[in-house]
């Protein structure tokens, strides 16, 4: 379904939002709960993009998302370092204790060692270990969540959480929890909430709006 018509309605609600921001990435989108399209606004922190495809699977299922190329994460714990190229066996009992809690994790780092990388992908994909690894450099997180590891944390409790992190290739926000106050600079995000005739035309058209946004974007 490649007719430039079908998309027609989704570009204008894009232009009409890019008239509000100043970068895309803060516009985000997600499958309607009814055949509309509709925008909505929720305050984010934004931050660099994915480290790996394999965090962004473009599958369906209990332990995937079903928007093209975005991972959500639910209450993941958030660990900012600026380096994680420790041996994994440093960073394991940090990694089973979120598993074991039945929480997601959120590895912000500038650097990562293979293995680190590949572990949390596998887990990843497994649905042992929800989580992403995105891209840090300008200190944002640093500066909202206040500490930055310099070791893994052996307590996950000390470990900030947010209530939500939507990641793709060129950019993560995270939504903190209600009464939570992050230091970091705040922006309005716009959610476009994309309906469909059926459950594929509206994937189709995620698919349209989501390749769309991602134009090329200094990375962090």
């Amino acid at each position: 379904m490649n007719n430039t018509e079908d998309y027609r309605d989704l570009m204008d609600v894009l232009s009409e939002v890019r008239r509000r921001v100043t970068d895309n990435r803060l516009i985000w989108c997600k499958s309607a709960d009814t055949f509309e399209t509709t925008v909505s606004h929720r305050q984010g922190l934004l931050l660099g993009g994915a480290w790996s495809p394999h965090f962004l699977r473009d599958s369906t299922g209990a332990a995937l998302d079903d928007i093209p190329w975005t991972r959500r994460l639910m209450n993941p714990r958030i660990v900012v370092t600026d380096k994680a190229t420790d041996a994994l066996a440093v960073w394991l009992p940090l990694l089973e204790a979120v598993a074991k809690a039945g929480e997601s994790l959120l590895m912000v780092t500038s650097e990562i060692s293979t293995e680190i990388l590949h572990t949390l992908i596998v887990n990843s994909v497994r649905a042992t270990l929800p989580g992403a690894v995105i891209r840090q450099g300008d200190g944002r997180a640093a500066d909202a969540l206040g500490k930055v590891w310099t070791s893994p944390p052996t307590q996950t409790d000390r470990v900030p959480q947010a209530a939500e992190a939507w990641v793709r290739r060129t950019g993560s926000v995270l939504f903190p929890a209600p009464g939570d106050s992050w230091r970091g600079d705040m922006q309005d995000v716009e959610i476009i909430s994309v309906g469909g005739e059926s459950y594929d035309h509206q994937q189709d058209r995620l698919r349209y709006l989501v390749r769309t946004i991602q134009t090329p974007v200094r990375q962090f």
